[in-house]
């Protein structure tokens, strides 16, 4: 077993979430860990065989565990942020005069990856010779800037005071910060490092002075003493973290030679969901159906504000967005939810849902975000193709720096999505929707799978039974999602939480000409034992229709 230390020397932990500016990142995440250490071995140059040996062994183990402070919270732990203007950079009045090396040494990087033809060698030769021309031009106006102007013009002197602090323009900065209870926390690899290395990580670790900010100082130690986590990877898990992989040193090292440490750029990191650690022995207080609690999350970040009842019409979109992007006949069931005939798959696939603020005093089922609900048991192969279909999506629709992403058709106002990893709206939290619970109200309506008759019916008990066959159809759907029958089963055309649509706001389901549109109906569901969701149930529960929100048993039935 490897146990490393990190001790916040200050007692506090400065490093912005990469997908807010104004949230602090807690816990620490494993990969910003590791460029750390990456930084470290770059110190020294050339570097160390053996500490680049360490790090290339470190980056081929699992996703390591975490004992640190859960504590934190948006309440406790974390400092209020608050907008700071500060002064730009030089570069904005005298230029950025070491911009043409760095596209000149980035041009060397990249024609050093691609084959080595002749053509290809002749334009890296050139590509060379413009390096060491450019480094000979800031090498000179570097030497020209320690000379003493003894007339300067009227322009240097105006340009040489607008460099003062005071007289620059300002932009707006935010520092969010963390102030954990605990300052030590540990990061917790299952496999024992080789002595050699072990020795060499030691030196790399005692290298490290900071983690995120400048100003966030740390101490690293290997050690031997005991460490129980605090958080383990978990597929289920509700806390996603950014960790390492198999070629993780060389993608930092490519990318340093980009951007030079200038340069905008984004950690190349790889998503891990992470949970409290199972008491050996403990049996699973819940069942879980065919979806799981893995969803690919999309903020709503501008756009129309549209509500639950238009959620189907946006959740089409999305599919309709992906599935264009890859093509559906080269997708294997579990991705398209059709077979290559065309027919619809039999087997539990993706899910594409809209997310409404419901369940709240002030809800107004407002569409929050979106969510692709990937289910149960889904191989590696088809999740990376899923992945690599968004990134896909991101890159043609992204509007924005931030990936900001467009979502519209023919009916649909365009909306704006942001893809993120950890949502800051409740609503669009996995946890919101997937903690188990014995009983379930429907944040949007149910489309039955079989018409149950006229549930408005007064005539000779008609609605009576119809009622009957409603809540038969609902245990019946439980059933085909994978979870036991229901003890009881409530039905109303009215919302039964707070916030949520009535039936009849929501267009009719399928809503495809030559297709028999199902009855929509609200249903307050209880189990005999905790259920895991998500529940989404009936005809519509792969387009968000059969949304279940876990609900405490108290309150009025």
């Amino acid at each position: 077993m490897l146990i490393i230390e990190v001790e916040l020397l200050s007692g506090r932990y400065v490093a912005t979430a990469y997908n807010n500016r104004s949230r602090a990142e807690w816990p620490p995440h494993p990969a910003r860990f590791f460029a750390a250490l990456v930084s470290a071995l770059h110190d020294n140059e050339p570097v160390d065989a053996i500490e680049r040996e360490a790090l290339l062994w470190l980056e081929q183990q699992p996703p390591p565990s975490l004992d640190v402070d859960l504590e934190v919270t948006e309440e406790v732990g974390r400092r209020r942020v608050l907008d700071v203007f500060v002064p730009v950079n030089d570069i904005s009045l005298v230029g950025d005069v070491e911009r043409p090396l760095r596209e000149a040494r980035g041009k060397v990087v990249r024609l050093s990856a691609t084959s080595q033809t002749p053509e290809a060698n002749e334009e890296l030769k050139k590509a060379n010779e413009t390096v060491r021309k450019e480094e000979r031009k800031l090498a000179v106006l570097l030497e020209q800037q320690q000379v003493i102007d003894e007339a300067p013009s009227k322009m240097a002197l105006a340009t040489a005071m607008a460099l003062l602090p005071d007289r620059r323009t300002r932009q707006v900065r935010t520092f969010p910060v963390v102030f954990p209870t605990h300052s030590q926390f540990a990061f917790i690899w299952s496999e024992k490092i080789p002595d050699m290395l072990r020795t060499a990580l030691d030196h790399l670790c005692a290298r490290v002075t900071r983690l995120g900010h400048s100003s966030s100082l740390v101490r690293c130690v290997i050690v031997e003493r005991s460490v129980t986590p605090t958080l383990v990877p978990d597929s289920d898990g509700g806390v996603v973290l950014r960790t390492v992989g198999p070629g993780q040193l060389a993608r930092l090292e490519k990318e340093f030679n980009r951007h030079q440490g200038v340069e905008s750029r984004v950690l190349s990191a790889r998503p891990q969901r992470y949970g409290h650690p199972r008491i050996e022995g403990d049996e699973p207080v819940s069942v879980q159906g065919v979806f799981s609690s893995e969803w690919i999350l999309l903020e709503r970040v501008g756009g129309a504000r549209l509500l639950s009842s238009r959620g189907a019409d946006i959740s089409r979109s999305l599919r309709k967005a992906l599935i264009e992007k890859h093509g559906a006949k080269t997708l294997p069931a579990s991705l398209s939810g059709h077979r290559d005939d065309g027919s619809p798959a039999d087997q539990p696939h993706v899910a594409f849902i809209s997310l409404p603020f419901v369940g709240h005093e002030h809800a107004d089922a407002s569409v929050q975000g979106c969510a692709i609900v990937l289910p149960r048991g889904l191989a590696n192969s088809e999740r990376e193709s899923l992945l690599r279909m968004v990134a896909a999506w991101e890159g043609d629709r992204a509007v924005a720096p931030d990936g900001t992403m467009e979502l519209a058709s023919g009916t649909l106002p365009p909306v704006r999505f942001r893809r993120v990893e950890l949502a800051s709206k409740v609503s669009i939290r996995p946890g919101t929707w997937c903690r188990p619970a014995r009983r379930f109200i429907t944040a949007t309506p149910i489309a039955l799978d079989r018409n149950p008759g006229n549930l408005r019916s007064n005539q000779q008990g008609t609605g009576h039974k119809a009622s009957i066959e409603a809540q038969r159809s609902i245990a019946i759907a439980c059933e085909r999602i994978g979870l036991p029958q229901p003890i009881s089963v409530e039905i109303s055309p009215v919302p039964l939480l707070a916030g949520a649509q009535p039936a009849l706001s929501f267009s009719p389901w399928p809503g495809i000409p030559g297709r028999a549109n199902r009855v929509l109906v609200h249903a307050d569901i209880c189990f005999a034992e905790p259920v895991h969701g998500p529940v989404l149930l009936g005809a519509g529960r792969y387009f968000g229709l059969g949304l279940c929100m876990p609900t405490p048993e108290e309150g009025p039935r």
